[in-house]
């Protein structure tokens, strides 16, 4: 287990959560920056958040004022994390977990009718054919939602079926990508 990450933001405001080893959590500045632009656009939000982790994400969304996380992670060490993240931050009944992979968790959602207001990927910066991985994402996402992935800092942005690229923000060796539904 790697050191704890802070929760920046909202009523857990400097909380440390878990990180399990061996992943690569969402730097603090991207973070920050990603819920500066947020603001308090993420109250209230049905939140998605893909190749999860420690959930880092998500649970700063929930100390922000989120209604609900889900979770998506096929690691078991990653689940562990976030059950143990989510008991810890007394959220654990504002959570679903799902162990699966990305691909298959996209589809389920699609199938089963889910959408969702903000939905944020952070993949392994190595993974090939994140487009293939994250086909389907447009048809889960909320028509006035937010999609951002999350990327290494050299990588283009994959054009992703049914969305936009609105903006780009790179920080250090990272970049993360927002994506809205295209008009029309």
């Amino acid at each position: 287990m790697k050191p704890g990450i802070e929760i920046q933001g909202g009523e857990r405001k400097g909380t440390k959560i878990r990180v399990p080893s061996g992943i690569r959590p969402t730097q603090s500045l991207l973070k920050r920056s990603l819920f500066d632009r947020l603001g308090s656009w993420i109250i209230d939000k049905n939140v998605l958040e893909l190749f999860a982790g420690s959930g880092a994400v998500g649970f700063e969304a929930l100390s922000r004022g989120a209604r609900k996380v889900t979770f998506v992670d096929r690691a078991w060490k990653s689940i562990q994390t976030i059950k143990a993240n989510a008991e810890k931050l007394h959220y654990a009944d504002r959570i679903v977990i799902i162990k699966k992979s990305v691909s298959r968790a996209v589809k389920d959602f699609s199938f089963q009718g889910a959408k969702f207001d903000f939905i944020f990927a952070d993949p392994p910066y190595d993974l090939k054919n994140i487009n293939k991985i994250l086909e389907g994402i447009a048809l889960i996402l909320e028509n006035e939602g937010i999609f951002v992935l999350e990327v290494r800092k050299a990588t283009d942005a994959p054009n992703i079926e049914g969305l936009n690229i609105d903006k780009e923000v790179t920080l250090s060796d990272s970049k993360i990508i927002f994506y809205s539904h295209i008009p029309g």
